[in-house]
């Protein structure tokens, strides 16, 4: 079936429509309050356009309660009336007796000060902004989402910002229709998941899950909308999480995204929409509860209470302030092996730990948590490190599998081409297997593995203490304090599609040392240091990473041969050319991170911006072509300069007649953060285990003993020169001997 915008939109608007006057036929619900003897408040409305990214003001005027209605941690909620469209005749003064009685209404809310007071800070403002962009950002995806034609479509209540011009501070409330009453299976306001990992288990509904999920894929891994919540499938207060932490204190990153979909039950839905499996450990999918046939299992329930329409909110409240506290930083877990772990993965000798891992583990073993293992535990781990070693192929069993969690092949029907879809009855409902699945593209693995590398670490940080397996031990102590099977299986899932933080760990913990992700890793995995080098070399094979982890893993490698002996000097030359070129890039990316600290805005809508896929009205004719934004020309941002797809041709347009091709936000001065910024502590694995210079001297002796004295001098003098300048005087003086000697 094939996908007409506006068709689409036409329907959603009707079902909005229908809502509205659905409740004005049962009567105004906020009758009792007697809002008509409020006293008009003159206002300035934001209205955000995804399509030029920019925030229109116009003027009207609202009756606002002054006391708020419900409260929670972070925002009051106000009850409002607003009329649709404001007479140009009407005056300030007498405009509150104008047809209040049929204003329709509204919820507004604004954030809080931590005395209670309303936030008219700019900070304050800026938030209200961001929350109006996401609710356009998750709207963006819903539109995708019912390109595919699922059996039901989603939206999302648009939402806008009001200044109180009158007031002091000028303060900016949030503000959208207020919709009351019942969905189609008899239930009202619902949250169906969260940006932490919650999933409702009661209702148990499908569309909202699979949307989440198909977000994820749609976007190739750069995007997840989470909390969904809101009557039937007109949604409100979302969370996108992005995989760069762009969307401000909500937005968890692939923390959120692994935590989502640790919980997310793939289904017949799922298939419907050609979604992928994400693969889930057994224990995993023990633990997981299964969905029932239906879409949910409902019964008809009475409308919603005064007493429910204030906890909606206050639950709305409860979860924006959990999702800056939904996951334990590193530095914030009590327990002692994660203070232990960061010690023993100390870097500083681990050339010599390296030369002796095979004995220190033998020697060490009976000090370590090796956990009860059966033969099927044993086998899995074997498969799991070989699938590391291999190559994601994302076929046609990778998106169906039976009930159990068994995987199996799927069937197509149709010609190819089309995301034709074939309907057949079921029980209550009918069933669509659609042709082919979503393309997954090499952006999508890489996401994904850093979701299965972000799911690791959730399970080594204790985050899931439910998954443990109920085993015997002879003492509470010998209990593991996490399930490690868990912990390989994403590690070495993402390994398998080139994510360099995990090809790091395991590589680590094949030849005996600790890692920083778990520390069960190095005890539960057995030594193999031809399968390091290969994790190694697979890190370094890596092209969407960032430099600093291949740094590590190439100097890993690189002591590896050393010590091992027999290996030729242009295999390791390589290694350390490789690692070099590595430490220019971290440079240049550590730059990146410290420009980004150093910004404090955050939030606000900055328009367009250089390289954004657009349309422009092609020299004002009122046709639109495609190109590419190459110049913001004004200071405000207003004017750009595009570079037409077609023929190369460049032109200078407003913004006004510029459309984007993108998702509806890009948030100010806000670039990538290092997973250690996430986190809140550094990952010991990803430390190098040699400085740049003395790099460059063991590349130099290499090169001077293959004959290249002009390049070897170089390089000494380059590492002698760093070396001065970090304190090692004797270093540098030997490298410069060096440097002096293959010149002369």
């Amino acid at each position: 079936m094939s996908y007409d915008r506006e068709v689409v939109q036409k329907s959603l608007r009707e079902k909005i429509r229908r809502a509205a006057a659905s409740a004005i036929a049962e009567d105004d619900v906020w009758k009792k309050y007697n809002m008509q003897a409020i006293p008009a408040e003159r206002v300035v409305r934001h209205r955000y356009n995804p399509r030029t990214r920019q925030f229109y003001k116009d003027e009207t005027i609202v009756k606002i309660e002054k006391e708020p209605f419900t409260h929670g941690a972070m925002r009051h909620c106000y009850r409002m009336k607003k009329l649709a469209t404001p007479p140009q005749s009407a005056s300030n003064h007498r405009f509150h007796s104008y047809g209040w009685s049929r204003a329709l209404n509204y919820v507004a809310k604004c954030y809080l000060n931590e005395d209670g007071t309303i936030d008219t800070s700019q900070h304050g403002s800026d938030s209200v902004l961001t929350d109006i962009i996401l609710q356009y950002e998750a709207a963006h995806w819903a539109e995708e989402f019912n390109k595919s034609d699922p059996p039901k479509k989603v939206d999302f209540i648009r939402a806008y910002a009001l200044e109180f011009v009158d007031r002091p501070g000028k303060p900016m409330f949030a503000v959208e229709r207020f919709i009351a009453g019942n969905d189609s299976y008899g239930v009202g306001f619902l949250k169906h998941n969260t940006n932490s990992g919650y999933v409702d288990t009661e209702i148990r509904r499908k569309t909202p899950q699979v949307f989440s999920a198909h977000s994820f894929y749609a976007s190739e891994g750069q995007r997840l909308v989470a909390d969904i919540q809101g009557v039937g499938d007109l949604y409100t207060d979302p969370q996108v999480l992005s995989i760069d932490f762009r969307f401000g204190d909500g937005d968890l990153g692939p923390r959120g995204m692994a935590l989502f979909f640790k919980t997310f039950r793939h289904c017949d839905l799922s298939d419907v929409m050609g979604i992928p499996i994400f693969p889930l450990s057994r224990n995993e999918r023990r633990h997981q509860a299964k969905y029932d046939d239906e879409e949910s299992t409902l019964s008809e329930s009475s409308s919603i209470l005064e007493d429910e329409l204030l906890c909606r909110f206050k639950m709305l409240d409860l979860n924006r302030e959990r999702r800056k506290t939904a996951l334990m930083r590193p530095v914030d877990i009590e327990s002692d092996h994660s203070v232990d772990t960061a010690r023993r993965s100390n870097l500083s000798r681990v050339s010599l730990t390296i030369q002796k891992s095979v004995k220190l583990s033998k020697m060490q073993k009976s000090s370590r948590t090796v956990v009860q293992r059966s033969k099927s535990d044993v086998d899995e781990v074997a498969s799991c490190l070989n699938m590391a070693l291999t190559d994601t192929v994302f076929d046609h069993r990778s998106f169906h599998r039976y009930e159990s969690g068994e995987l199996k092949p799927r069937h197509l029907h149709g010609s190819s081409g089309n995301r034709s879809m074939r309907r057949t009855n079921a029980a209550n409902h009918s069933k669509i297997i659609p042709e082919s699945p979503m393309k997954i593209t090499d952006k999508t693995k890489a996401n994904l593995g850093k979701v299965h590398y972000y799911l690791a670490c959730l399970h080594g940080m204790d985050r899931f203490p439910e998954i443990v397996p109920a085993l015997e031990y002879k003492s509470a102590e010998e209990a593991p304090s996490h399930d490690i099977f868990s912990v390989i299986f994403h590690l070495c899932h993402a390994a398998s599609l080139y994510n360099v933080q995990a090809c790091l760990s395991l590589a680590r913990a094949r030849v005996g040392l600790d890692s920083s992700v778990s520390p069960l890793l190095q005890s539960n995995i057995p030594i193999d240091f031809e399968s390091s080098k290969d994790l190694c070399r697979r890190a370094l094979s890596s092209q969407c990473s960032a430099a600093a982890p291949k740094v590590a893993a190439g100097c890993l490698l690189y002591q590896i041969l050393e010590d091992e002996g027999g290996t030729g000097d242009v295999e390791k030359i390589s290694v350390l050319e490789e690692s070099l070129d590595c430490l220019k890039v971290a440079a240049v990316e550590a730059k990146v991170l410290k420009e980004h600290a150093q910004k404090q805005t955050r939030g606000k809508a900055a328009g367009f911006h250089v390289g954004d896929k657009v349309e422009g009205n092609y020299f004002m004719e009122g046709t639109f072509y495609p190109g590419v934004v190459v110049q913001i020309v004004s200071d405000d941002c207003n004017e750009v300069v595009i570079k037409y797809d077609d023929d190369g041709s460049t032109e200078k347009l407003t913004v006004d007649n510029v459309r984007s091709l993108e998702p509806a936000t890009q948030m100010q001065g806000v670039s990538p953060i290092s997973d250690a910024d996430a986190l809140g502590a550094v990952n010991t694995d990803e430390e190098s285990l040699f400085q740049n210079y003395e790099l460059m001297a063991k590349l130099a002796e290499l090169k001077a003993k293959i004959g290249d004295a002009s390049s070897a001098s170089k390089l000494f003098q380059d590492a002698a020169e760093l070396a001065m300048s970090a304190g090692k005087l004797q270093s540098a003086s030997n490298w410069s001997v060096r440097a002096a000697e293959l010149e002369g």
